[in-house]
């Protein structure tokens, strides 16, 4: 069994992990399935290589979280929601004079 430890000077402390995580089955690697992710005690998703970068996503990007029935949860980068609904409020210009009447009170 593995067991990860922190030296804090000459000090050993051993850090807790969940004991699935510390378990290996046979050679590393075995057992995975392409696509598959395992959900941890912490809530936590490794999405797999292949669909993260089909899905065009990238380190940090932010992402809405929506639940679509019992056991699917649908990921929808936060930009892609904004350029979704940009400008899907039409005013007729109302809503701009208003904006500018507005700044104008402040000068």
């Amino acid at each position: 069994m593995w067991e990860a430890a922190l030296w804090v000077g000459r000090s050993r402390y051993a850090l807790p992990m969940a004991k699935k995580v510390k378990e290996r089955h046979g050679p590393r690697g075995a057992g995975r399935v392409a696509g598959r992710s395992r959900i941890s005690s912490k809530h936590q998703v490794t999405i797999p290589v292949g669909a993260f970068r089909e899905a065009g996503l990238h380190e940090g990007d932010v992402v809405q979280v929506q639940v679509q029935g019992s056991g699917r949860i649908l990921l929808t980068r936060f930009d892609d929601l904004i350029d979704r609904y940009a400008g899907a409020l039409s005013t007729g210009g109302e809503l701009g004079k208003a904006v500018q009447a507005v700044r104008d009170e402040w000068r």
